[in-house]
Formats: structure tokens, sequence, C-alpha cells
């Protein structure tokens, strides 16, 4: 039976010569190209004035295919897609009309096909590796490729693979791949990466996604400098802009005595301001938000501060005492308090006043003032060197002032009771007696803080 289906399909050669004559010049290559067809396939063999041709190192004989006609299908259009062949062979093919009478000779194509690869290494397509969407609303990135065999893609986000989830999908098609966005937010941020592979080779894409929102509040909120009626106060920008820059800044205070927050400024472009007008001894709060083109942030808030110059009045001296005493002087003395310390920035001004008027250096009065002290010397007192004396100290930060009375004494009758009588005349630190016809000195001294 199987020898019976072999003569049944056996098909008888066949050449198809188109013409027998060919001619060449002296010198050129000659090629002769002749379809042989037939089933099985025949044995060819060439001679030459009847002797069989054999090859040679100028000679070449190609059988190509095997010569066997196989039917591939039938079809009604006027086309046809095969399928199954191998790459780098040559076909011949041919085609018969049918129709209900029967089958016409064949039509066969004049030069054989040669079969040729047209895979190529994947190719990512993109215009722009930028996408922004505002927060909230849906993002779209669509990947166009090409690539053969098709190839496999590979999402990931950040370096991570990309998971999907009921907010993003992944959509892939023969020429594009999708990843669908809903509702977009911050956590949608970063650098996303798609892959592309095939057996030919492999490519990759980043694209950036920004979302656009209000951005985070201000970072690192302190109080540089607070005086009895202003306030320094600096920040950081936030950790996270909003996909865009920030545009300004606004600060608002409040006291604590109230609820309501006034707005200081809602334009400050810097991150430090300076606030002036503040009442001294009130208790406030301080407050900023960062803005951009899409709202405002969080506000972050200070501690509550009073308002007050930077220092405070020193105690009273410690340890008064007579140190000397005779009958024409005393010499008294004392300690400076344990926190005497009088501060300010910049270095103060002096002034000096007796019984509310500025004091005039005549040849008994000597003022002497360094960067940290002040010295009025009264040389040979009489009663009318009496009075008020009052030291002001004075910068940008504030004012600050001492008052000392002195009192000028006549002698005392009973020399022998004048130390008794000094022992018990001095009755505070703010005041001192000085006899007559003896210099005074008021000495004081504060401290700078840089």
């Amino acid at each position: 039976p199987a020898r019976t289906k072999e003569k049944e399909n056996a098909v008888r050669p066949k050449l198809q010569i188109s013409f027998s004559t060919f001619t060449v010049k002296n010198g050129e290559n000659l090629k002769v190209e002749i379809p042989v067809t037939g089933n099985p396939a025949p044995k060819i063999e060439w001679k030459r004035d009847a002797q069989v041709v054999k090859e040679t190192s100028r000679l070449e004989i190609l059988t190509k295919g095997d010569n066997t006609w196989i039917s591939c299908s039938e079809s009604r259009a006027p086309e046809l897609l095969i399928e199954g062949l191998k790459k780098g062979n040559e076909y011949f093919f041919r085609v018969s009309a049918i129709n209900e009478k029967g089958k016409s000779e064949p039509k066969t194509l004049l030069a054989p096909v040669i079969l040729k690869d047209n895979s190529a290494s994947p190719v990512i397509l993109l215009l722009s590796n930028t996408f922004n969407v505002k927060a909230g609303n849906d993002l779209g990135i669509d990947v166009p490729f090409r690539g053969l065999p098709q190839p496999t893609v590979v999402w990931k986000k950040d370096g991570n693979i990309l998971k999907e989830t009921s907010r993003v999908n992944v959509q892939t098609s023969d020429s594009t791949s999708q990843i669908k966005i809903k509702d977009a937010s911050r956590t949608d941020v970063g650098v996303y990466e798609v892959t592309l592979t095939n057996s030919v080779g492999t490519t990759s894409a980043e694209i950036f996604v920004n979302v656009f929102e209000r951005p985070g509040p201000p970072t690192a909120l302190i109080l540089d400098e607070l005086s009895a009626d202003f306030v320094s106060l600096s920040w950081q920008p936030p950790l996270y802009s909003g996909g865009c820059q920030i545009s300004n800044y606004v600060v608002e205070k409040h006291d604590t005595s109230s609820t309501v927050w006034q707005t200081v400024s809602a334009t400050v472009a810097r991150t430090s301001i300076k606030i002036s007008r503040l009442t001294q001894g009130t208790e406030y709060q301080f407050r900023v938000a960062a803005e951009n083109r899409y709202g405002r942030s969080q506000f972050v808030e200070t501690q509550t501060v009073v308002a007050q110059y930077p220092f405070k009045p020193p105690c009273p001296p410690i340890n008064l005492h007579i140190e000397l005493a005779s009958k024409s002087a005393i010499v008294i003395a004392w300690n400076k308090p344990d926190n005497a310390e009088v501060v300010g920035s910049p270095n103060p001004t002096v002034f000096w006043l007796k019984n509310g008027r500025n004091i005039c250096t005549t040849g008994r009065v000597e003022i002497t003032t360094t960067k940290t002290n002040t010295s009025l010397l009264v040389r040979e007192c009489v009663r009318k060197d009496s009075g008020q004396y009052t030291l002001t100290l004075q910068n940008t930060g504030g004012t600050i002032s001492k008052v000392v009375t002195c009192k000028v004494l006549d002698r005392p009758v009973d020399s022998d009771r004048k130390t008794y009588f000094f022992k018990h005349l001095i009755k505070d630190l703010d005041t001192g007696f000085i006899l007559y016809g003896i210099f005074a000195t008021f000495t004081f001294n504060w401290f700078v803080k840089h």
C-alpha cells in the first residue's frame, strides 16, 4: 500500500527552460539556472558533448532544494500565508486555478525566494520620558515598541518590580505597553523603568512621573532671636515640594489670650523673617506654611514664648561692710551679686544723669567708660553734690537704668562716735554717704554677651 501511495503522488521530472542558448563574453562568468520539478526528487546529471560534467576549480554544480513540489493549501483569496519554512532555504512557488471543470496548469515564479530572518531587537518608541499629573487625577503611560519575535515586557518602579493593585494596572499588546494609574497620589511619584526582551536583544527606558499637589510643611522651624518688641524666625524648605517649585511662605502669629491667628506676611520668599511690633510681656506663638501653585501646606508651629528682653536686672550686691574708717573718711566695700552680669549686644551707649539732668564733667567730676565698665568720680565733695545719680545703658535691644543716691555729710562733732555713726547710717545698697570734702566714686561693671 505504501508503494501504491508513492506511485499515486509521483510527479514526472520536468525541466522548466525558457531558452536553450546562452551567450557570454570571453572572460566573464556563466551561470545557468534550470528549475527542476518532480516527485520523488529526481537525480540530476549534467553532460557536455555526451560526456558527464565533473566539478573543477572553475566549474561548480549546485543543486538547490529537494526539487519536490508540496501542496501547501487552498485559498479563495488571491493571497496565502505559508508557515513552517526554514530560514536560509530557497523556495519555488507555483499557483494553479481550480473550478468545477478542473485544475489549470501551474504558474511558477521565475526566480526562487530566499527565506531570510526578519527578527529584530526590541526598540522603544517613546516621544517623552516625563509624565505629569495632578493629584487625584488618572494617569496613563503609553510605551509604543517594535521587535521580532514579540518581546516580553517588565515594569519596575524605583528599582523594584512594579506590583499591580486595584489602582495600578499594566496592559501590553503586540506593539504597546501601558500603565494605568487611578487617582494618582504622592506614592506614585518616582522613576519607572520598562524593559523589553526577545531572542535578539534587550532594551530599556526610564520614565519619570511627577504628581503635582500642595507641598509638605516647612522643617526645622527655630526662634533665632527674641526681644521685648520683635522676634526672628528661620526654617528649612519642605522635604516634599509637591512636584513643583515652592512659590512663597505664609507666616502667622497669635497671643495666647486669643485663638485667632493673625497673618504677619503671606508673601515671604526667603526662609527667615523678623516680626516686629510685639507687645512686651505678651505670650506669643508663631507658625509657618509653604505654598506652591497647587495649594498651601500644613502649618508648623513654635512653642509659646514671652516677648521680653534677653536679660534681667541684677540682684543686689552682697557682703556689704565698712572696710576702713578714720577721722576724716570711711571706705565701704561689697561683693558683686552672684548673677550681677548685665548683658547686651551690641555694646550699649552710657548716659550719666544727676537729678534727671546731664552731668557736666568739670575739674572735680570725671566719667570713665570702657566696653564693660563705667565710673563716675567726684572729687572734694560738697553739699550740692548730694542727689540721685542715674546710670542708663541703651542699645537696639532696649534700655536699662540704675539709680544711686548720694548724701554729703558734715563732719560729726564727736570724732569718737564717727565709726559708730557710719556703721548705722548705711541703710541699703542704693545710698552712699560721703563725708564733706572727700571724693566719691561710683563704679559699675557689665558684661556683653556676643
